[in-house]
């Protein structure tokens, strides 16, 4: 887990965001060829997968089937306690990165939810059944991709390393009680991370700091795991290096909220920095840093913490004419569409989407219109980019929603269940009940969200939804037999659950 102090001013992030368009160029990132990079994430890639630990005691005391109902309360108990990130861009970015070094760890196979909360504490954390979560203040804080990406890595270590599973097995304490603990103190520390650290370094979990050298170990591990994975993904692993720099010296201040929050949860030295720099080579060094996309990232999440957003347009309107960029632009036209000026937004973005084909700024463009009340202004640039990138879950949801606002829904329908072809989420299915809804098919709409609340853990509600969808008149018998199906399904898992737990 990565924590410290709140998150950089605006400042001072509005001028790193101009610095790191600065060094894309030195870096001659092509950035706008955003449809190979899609292309390139959903590519297969080479296995490194290696041979089970048989001597593995966590796979006796701690199985993985236990982490896995483990890592479902863990995630419910956080998406109901605090803020999550809904923009489809960034989660998209975040998961797709996250996938990327996934498939070049020791289990590419790995099923990851990583998600990201708005909290402005510099914060990381690998929870059980690798449910990875980021604070938005580390992603601002971070410079450029390789140094998001090498905190990511280290966090993939420790999953793919079972370091939490071992730990809760070597602590003697019980494993529902001990998580119990740490949650509440990340969910703590997201609001006061004194008061969070002393909840997780206190009671029970106080058992755990008889291991500090272990921790320490661990720390070592995913740092090393983590550059060779950030190698093999064809990211320069010398941000995983600069970032640690930077919170090491950030820990050193007189900021006791700090030290208490970093030290005692990630131990940190100038050794370990040390390490992670040697072994980096020079072959490394070549290898990319950044990516428009992770700065743009950045751009979104400035915007929508700074709420109202009329001192980031200030000082975005003041730039001196040679800071005037891509990136600067883009970040204007998301913070007057968010202003509610959305004249000036369509305006400069229209402007922008002449001189880049980055489809992010299309879709800025589009949400101005939708924001505008100009449905059809949205549906023309959304209809370009869905023949563009079928299947893009950023386009097909605005384009499905378009379609419904337009009384499109069946083409709406039609637009979402290509999507859930290759990809099964519950954002997917959320849209999908509203455009059932909207066509009049309440059954259907009620099997979609029963297949959101399974896809975030809720099965009870999944097979109320099936319920309800069953007591819906004129139902097919086809229909009938796929919904007494799937509530088999549903209730079979609950069973199998109740079995582990006892």
């Amino acid at each position: 887990m990565l924590a410290q102090e709140t998150a950089l001013s605006y400042k001072r992030v509005v001028e790193s965001l101009l610095f790191a368009t600065l060094q894309l160029k030195m870096y001659s990132i092509k950035s706008f060829r955003s449809l190979l990079t899609f292309a390139l994430f959903s590519l297969p890639v080479t296995s490194y997968a290696e041979l089970p630990e048989l001597g593995d005691p966590t796979q006796q005391e701690f199985t993985p089937y236990d982490e896995h109902l483990m890592g479902e309360n863990f995630y419910r108990t956080i998406k109901a306690s605090v803020p999550f990130v809904r923009d489809l861009e960034v989660n998209d970015y975040i998961t797709n990165l996250g996938q990327k070094l996934i498939s070049h760890s020791s289990q590419p196979d790995k099923k990851a939810r990583i998600f990201v909360i708005k909290v402005a504490n510099i914060n990381a954390f690998a929870g059980p059944d690798a449910n990875i979560g980021f604070h938005t203040g580390l992603i601002i804080a971070a410079k450029n991709e390789s140094e998001l990406a090498g905190v990511m890595a280290h966090e993939i270590s420790h999953v793919t390393q079972r370091h939490l599973a071992r730990a809760i097995t070597g602590s003697g304490s019980n494993p529902v009680t001990l998580l119990a603990t740490i949650l509440a103190g990340i969910l703590v520390a997201s609001q006061n991370p004194q008061a969070g650290a002393a909840i997780i370094y206190g009671g029970t979990a106080a058992r755990l700091q008889s291991q500090i050298n272990f921790t320490r170990a661990n720390e070592h591990e995913a740092d090393r795991i983590g550059i060779s994975v950030l190698r093999k993904s064809g990211v320069n692993p010398s941000g995983m290096a600069s970032f640690f720099e930077t919170l090491l010296q950030k820990s050193e201040t007189n900021n006791v909220i700090a030290q208490m929050e970093y030290l005692r949860t990630h131990p940190l030295s100038t050794t370990r920095i040390a390490e992670a720099r040697n072994r980096i080579t020079k072959n490394d060094l070549h290898l990319p840093t950044d990516s428009l996309d992770f700065q743009f990232v950045r751009a979104r999440l400035l915007v929508s913490l700074q709420k109202p957003a009329k001192t980031l347009i200030k000082q975005l309107e003041a730039l001196k004419k040679e800071k005037i960029n891509i990136l600067s632009q883009y970040t204007l036209g998301l913070a007057y569409t968010s202003n509610k000026q959305t004249d000036k937004a369509i305006a400069i973005l229209t402007k922008l989407s002449k001189k880049h084909n980055h489809p992010w700024i299309k879709l800025a463009l589009a949400d101005a219109y939708t924001r505008a009340d100009k449905p059809f202004g949205a549906k023309k640039i959304l209809e370009n980019l869905n023949s563009l990138l079928p299947n893009y879950l950023p386009v097909s949801i605005r384009f499905a929603k378009n379609l419904v606002k337009l009384n499109k829904s069946q083409q709406a329908i039609i637009v979402l269940n290509s999507q859930l072809q290759t990809k099964k989420q519950s954002v997917v299915y959320n849209a999908l009940a509203k455009a059932y809804f909207a066509n009049g098919k309440t059954s259907s709409a009620l099997e979609a969200t029963s297949y959101e609340y399974e896809l975030e853990g809720y099965i009870n509600l999944a097979i109320q939804q099936i319920n309800n969808a069953l007591q819906q008149p004129n139902l097919k018998n086809l229909t009938i037999q796929r919904l007494e199906s799937r509530k088999e399904n549903l209730l079979s898992q609950i069973s199998k659950q109740s079995r582990q737990q006892h």
